[in-house]
């Protein structure tokens, strides 16, 4: 969820969303054509639960999977490595990648 412009509210959820403002991560554009929205909580819950890194993979890139799918399919391994690498650092930050439990590509 993002902040909506102008929309008023008491509380701490609001004062954050206001912090955030500025700070938000925006989409990953690995193409003209692919772009990757940002990670929701839902996203990262249905991930927590998925039975396999490509059904994990197919929640976190959304729309995306089919196009970014056939981009990669006969590309070399060592490509494909490095766009894992390259978005899970942009969606939770750089070593996401190397910490216990981080992707090392399907």
């Amino acid at each position: 969820m993002t902040s909506t412009p102008g929309a008023t509210g008491t509380g701490r959820f609001y004062e954050l969303q206001e912090e955030l403002g500025g700070r938000r991560r925006g989409p990953y554009r690995l193409t003209d054509d692919i772009v990757i929205q940002p990670i929701t909580r839902g996203q990262l819950k249905a991930m927590r639960a998925a039975q396999s890194e490509d059904e994990q993979l197919e929640i976190l890139l959304g729309d995306q999977y089919a196009a970014v799918e056939a981009l990669y399919a006969e590309r070399p391994f060592d490509d494909w490595l490095a766009f894992q690498h390259d978005l899970y650092a942009f969606l939770f930050g750089a070593g996401a990648a190397e910490l216990p439990g981080g992707s090392e590509g399907s």
